[in-house]
């Protein structure tokens, strides 16, 4: 019972030391300008809600479907990454030398991830009980409640998947020895600084181990993409097959890119800069995307040859995409996940706007882009 909070005092020693660790003028500007961001889009979403409240308050699918749908979703990914944060904390290489038994990290992982599953509940509450009082809709504090059981209990249910699942001390040794073979990723990981991506998903001499996940992701993407290329070809357009070539590429691109060795101390007393670093841990998944990509551009091409600008116009966009999310992938870190969240969430409000401002704003997102490398090769330079 000692050591039950344990994973939630490293957080927070680490959220301290972050926080410590940032300029009091940054840790000004996010305060200020993030606060005031988040002050025009609530007040954003508020007049949007007073517009749609009519067509929303009698959607029935809406309410019975897409809402449950949404927050059981919602509540298994913060519930598998919670208890996976946790997780890491409570085997951390460190903490090796506590005389503490896998049952016991296990629990203190538990106890960390519920805890702070606790406030994403509260606020999922207070959001929903809010929206529905905005569009009139009856009973708004019931629906609020409603959707932050739904959540709980996703969010439960995929914690407790994630904490039962064996993970052994030894895990991490087993990782760092070579197995026996030939490496996968030979030919596309050895130009130099070599093995970086090998390094980055901590994969011994560049060996790929096939897991359950990568099937999964595997099986999904191609299956998404033969159906939007059967689409084009049946539909005689170049439209889906497109679409479907830039989502999955970004998609993958995301999914594949890993930034951690950005932040290695041999790396920044090396002799060599941030962006030749960089450009070389870009380089591997933007290889697997534009693979992916090919296969949908040529079916869409096929389809409709006159309109081969919608494929073309595709893989520029992919390009804009795919660095502007290294970007953002190499200012979060060690935090894919909210490197993801807020690539999305900037492109999302980016979108949004430009209903309204026009294709003005997409200026404003490219300062924010060019003010994250900004602050990620100082951070690479400074320490």
């Amino acid at each position: 019972m000692r050591h039950g909070r344990l994973v939630l005092i490293l957080l927070w020693r680490e959220l301290v030391a972050g926080l410590r660790a940032t300029r009091r003028r940054d840790l000004a500007w996010i305060a200020l300008g993030g606060g005031g961001l988040l002050a025009y889009a609530i007040a954003d979403i508020v007049i949007a809600l007073h517009a749609a409240g009519p067509k929303l308050r009698h959607d029935q699918l809406l309410w019975m479907l897409g809402l449950p749908i949404t927050f059981a979703a919602l509540g298994c990914l913060g519930g598998n990454a919670m208890s996976r944060l946790c997780l890491s904390r409570a085997f951390a290489p460190f903490l090796k030398a506590l005389p503490v038994a896998s049952a016991e990290r296990r629990r203190m992982a538990a106890v960390g991830a519920f805890a702070l599953g606790l406030p994403l509940t509260l606020m999922i509450a207070t959001a929903v009980g809010f929206a529905c009082a905005v569009i009139g809709k009856p009973l708004a504090p019931a629906w609020g409640l409603g959707a932050a059981i739904l959540f709980a209990l996703s969010f439960a249910t995929a914690a407790f998947w994630r904490l039962r699942r064996p993970r052994l001390l030894v895990d991490a040794a087993a990782s760092e020895a070579a197995p026996v073979g030939k490496p996968w990723l030979r030919r596309f990981d050895r130009a130099r600084p070599s093995w970086l991506s090998s390094w980055a998903w901590k994969l011994p001499a560049g060996h790929i181990r096939p897991s359950w996940k990568l099937a999964a992701a595997s099986l999904l993407l191609g299956l998404a993409t033969i159906l939007a290329a059967w689409v084009s070809l049946a539909g005689r357009t170049a439209g889906p097959a497109a679409v479907a070539g830039l989502a999955g590429g970004i998609l993958v691109f995301m999914l594949s890119l890993r930034c951690q060795p950005l932040g290695s101390p041999v790396l920044r007393t090396a002799p060599i800069g941030f962006t030749r670093v960089w450009l070389r841990l870009v380089r591997l998944p933007l290889q697997l995307s534009l693979a992916f990509f090919l296969l949908p551009a040529g079916a869409a091409l096929a389809a409709e040859p006159s309109a081969w600008s919608v494929p073309v116009a595709s893989g520029l966009w992919l390009l804009v995409l795919n660095g502007a999310y290294a970007v953002f992938g190499a200012y979060f870190l060690n935090a894919p996940f909210a490197a993801m969240l807020s690539f999305v969430g900037a492109l999302a409000y980016a979108g949004y706007e430009t209903f309204e401002y026009g294709r003005t704003v997409l200026i404003g997102l490219a300062a924010l882009v060019f003010f994250l490398w900004h602050r990620t090769r100082q951070r690479y330079r400074n320490g």
